[in-house]
């Protein structure tokens, strides 16, 4: 089974290297034509990457993904280990505790994006530099 899904993949990713273009002859919108027309011909990719880190908020963006993400795979993968060895027998009862953390992030990003839509309290959470002002 894995060798065919395997296969379709490097199939499919061949035929997107062979037959997708960088962009296309004619710009879809008057946006995107100007977007061409005003795109610096010596960005690089390296160079933006410098520039993205660089940029104090994007930096601590990155920090504070990378420290909720890891404490939440930290949690989960050690859940069961933890909750056996305080209450032997209560597989069930850990699987329904990891259920319920991931439906309150769930729950909770949909109800912070609707409050922040509806307060458009955007720039109250932006450092005074950020580039969203």
């Amino acid at each position: 089974m894995f060798y065919i899904i395997g296969g379709v993949a490097t199939l499919l990713f061949i035929l997107v290297a062979i037959l997708f273009k960088e962009k296309p002859k004619h710009p879809p919108s008057r946006a995107q034509s100007l977007s061409y027309a005003l795109a610096s011909p010596d960005a690089s990719y390296l160079s933006s990457i410098v520039r993205l880190f660089k940029n104090l908020n994007f930096v601590l963006l990155v920090i504070t993904y990378g420290l909720n993400t890891g404490a939440f795979y930290a949690l989960s993968t050690l859940l069961n280990r933890m909750v056996i060895l305080h209450y032997p027998g209560e597989e069930v009862n850990a699987g329904r505790i990891g259920l319920t953390i991931v439906i309150s992030g769930m729950l909770g990003a949909v109800i912070s994006g609707i409050w922040l839509d509806r307060s458009k309290a955007y720039k109250n959470l932006c450092h005074p530099n950020c580039l969203i002002q």
